[in-house]
């Protein structure tokens, strides 16, 4: 997959893991729509990539409004030209036990995390199939999707096992397409995902402080943004479906595969 002199879209990228895909993807010669909740940070980065010498434009977007991903569209592609690049990457977390999670937390997570990248794959894969140029989209998952490593966070783990069924779910559906579908997993990543309660919505509950122990655990054992911005661009154009950060969560696949196997092996153990 070419990146070279094509143009991208990444959504949460005014900070975090988002900020460092668009500023790898413009290192690589890609024109990046910056669109984030936050437009003053959507625009600083659009600034810092054209100090560079780069190509970038910022927008405000609310992911879980299908109208405001389609304006979004909209404006990619009068802004930048054809557009064969997407990262679904906004996301948002609130920590609680599971029994008692709130039904505002719950539809929050859900509608960030899963309904908005729905409507990126929708609306920019209609384009990308009637455009007919290979295209490319990126889904940000999590490690959470390979099993539950942490506590308290079941709504954003079950979002996560959420966005890698629909990754792929629409491989299966586009196989053999012009466009292709890669979802990162990332491990422990030094962002401030654990303070995106800041832009929580009145409707769910409005803006909460993130709890300031699990930010320090990031910053102490999480990877740089930038690091996962490399790996990012380097599973795009290798095509990969899956784009791994950390060596160590295979520990996670194993054991999902091992406890199923042993499973069906007790279940089935004549086999079918």
């Amino acid at each position: 997959m070419q990146i070279e002199d094509r143009n991208a879209v990444v959504t949460g990228a005014g900070s975090g893991i988002g900020r460092a895909i668009a500023h790898a993807l413009a290192k690589n010669g890609a024109g990046v729509m910056i669109a984030d909740i936050e437009l003053p940070k959507a625009q600083a980065v659009a600034d810092a990539i054209v100090a560079q010498g780069g190509r970038a434009a910022a927008l405000a977007c609310d992911v879980r409004d299908p109208a405001a991903v389609a304006a979004l569209a909209d404006a990619a592609w009068e802004r930048l030209g054809p557009v064969t690049i997407l990262c679904n990457n906004a996301g948002v977390t609130a920590t609680s036990e599971g029994f008692d999670l709130s039904d505002a937390d719950l539809r929050w997570q859900i509608d960030v995390n899963f309904i908005g990248v729905f409507n990126g794959m929708r609306e920019f894969g209609r384009r990308f199939r009637e455009q007919g140029e290979q295209a490319w989209i990126v889904n940000t998952g999590s490690h959470n999707a390979l099993g539950a490593p942490f506590m308290h966070v079941c709504a954003y783990v079950g979002t996560k096992h959420a966005v890698l069924g629909l990754s792929e779910a629409y491989r299966t559906d586009y196989a053999g397409g012009n466009v292709g579908i890669s979802i990162v997993c990332p491990g422990a990543v030094d962002t401030d995902i654990w303070d995106a309660g800041r832009n929580r919505p009145a409707e769910y509950g409005g803006i909460f402080q993130g709890d300031p122990g699990n930010r320090q655990i990031l910053s102490d054992i999480g990877i740089s943004p930038e690091d996962v911005g490399r790996m990012v661009v380097a599973g795009i154009r290798a095509e990969d479906f899956y784009i791994f950060t950390h060596a160590e969560d295979i520990a996670l696949i194993e054991k999902r595969y091992r406890e199923s196997r042993d499973c069906m092996e007790r279940q089935w153990p004549q086999g079918t």
